[in-house]
């Protein structure tokens, strides 16, 4: 019961950096680009990898810290660090065609739902 307190909490407060640095990247750039989404991807990609290899390969967390920090705050900051793991993870196991695969379905998939999503929403 209470891991899901911690994913909770952490989700929360990913969230609201994510909120933040929108925020922010607006007011500094003033472009129609979704820069803050391309940075707060890429940098939580980057955080994920590095606590990744901090848990795997030195097993420097605990199992509640891990899950406020990876599940958490990097899942409510962005769930592509968990994509960007997931198939880094197939990729280090030698999956190069389940990679491939997960990237192909990943990105088609998602750009085929917002589409329907938002075909769907502005015709009701």
């Amino acid at each position: 019961m209470f891991d899901w307190v911690w994913v909770a909490i952490g989700g929360a407060v990913g969230s609201m950096m994510r909120y933040g640095t929108t925020i922010a990247v607006q007011r500094l750039t003033r472009i129609e680009f979704p820069l803050a989404t391309v940075a707060v991807n890429i940098v939580g990609s980057f955080i994920i990898g590095w606590i990744a290899f901090l848990v795997f390969e030195r097993e420097f967390m605990s199992v509640q810290t891990r899950l406020v920090v990876m599940v958490g705050i990097l899942g409510g900051f962005t769930t592509f660090s968990t994509f960007s793991l997931e198939t880094l993870r197939l990729i280090q196991q030698g999956g190069w065609q389940a990679a491939a695969l997960n990237i192909g379905l990943s990105l088609a998939g998602g750009l085929f739902a917002a589409w329907a999503g938002f075909t769907l929403s502005s015709s009701l």
